[in-house]
C-alpha cells in the first residue's frame, strides 16, 4: 500500500515538473485565457517595408486554423485559415508564438514556437499550419520561417487577417 502511495505522489510530482516546463517553454505567447475573434478581408496590393530602424514580420496561416499568435510574452493578433498579419518589430532576438485557438480541449493544446534576431530594414515571413493526426493523436501547430519568395506569394494570396479581444 504504501509502496502504491509513494508511486502515485511522485507520478505527481513528475506530472507537475513537465507541466512547469512546458509553461516555461511557452513563454513567447501571451495569456491562455485571452481568445480573440478573426475576420479575413480584402487582398493586401503589396509588401509593406519596415520603417527606419525597425524590420517588419508577416506571419500566414495556411488551412482551416485560428490561431492567436504571441511575441516575447504578449499576444499581438490572431490569424484564421489562409489569411495573414503583420507588424513591426525592432532590432534583435525575438520569440514567436502561434497557439491554436479552437472550440476543441486538443487543439487549444496545440503551440508553435521559433525564435530569430531581426536586423534593421529587413522583412520576415512565418508559416502556421495545421497537422491534425487523428481522434487519438495529437494535433500538432507547425510555425515556420519561409524565404521572402514563398511569403511573398503567400502574402499576396492570402485576405487580411482583423482580429478584437474576445470579451
Amino acid at each position: 500500500m504504501k509502496t502504491i502511495l509513494a508511486v502515485i505522489l511522485l507520478s505527481c510530482a513528475a506530472m507537475a515538473q513537465n507541466d512547469a516546463a512546458i509553461e516555461k517553454a511557452k513563454s513567447a505567447c501571451g495569456p491562455g485565457q485571452v481568445h480573440f475573434d478573426v475576420d479575413a478581408t480584402n487582398y493586401t496590393e503589396s509588401i509593406t517595408q519596415p520603417a527606419s530602424g525597425k524590420a517588419f514580420v508577416y506571419v500566414i496561416a495556411e488551412g482551416p486554423i485560428t490561431a492567436r499568435i504571441g511575441l516575447n510574452g504578449s499576444w499581438v493578433g490572431a490569424v484564421e485559415g489562409d489569411s495573414h498579419m503583420s507588424f513591426p518589430v525592432d532590432p534583435g532576438e525575438h520569440h514567436l508564438c502561434a497557439s491554436w485557438q479552437s472550440l476543441f480541449l486538443k487543439g487549444n493544446k496545440a503551440v508553435g514556437l521559433s525564435s530569430f534576431t531581426a536586423e534593421a530594414g529587413k522583412v520576415y515571413y512565418f508559416r502556421v499550419r495545421a497537422t491534425i493526426q487523428g481522434e487519438k493523436a495529437p494535433s500538432l501547430l507547425d510555425l515556420e520561417s519561409i524565404n521572402s519568395d514563398q511569403g511573398n506569394y503567400m502574402v499576396l494570396k492570402s485576405k487580411i487577417s482583423k482580429w478584437h479581444e474576445r470579451k
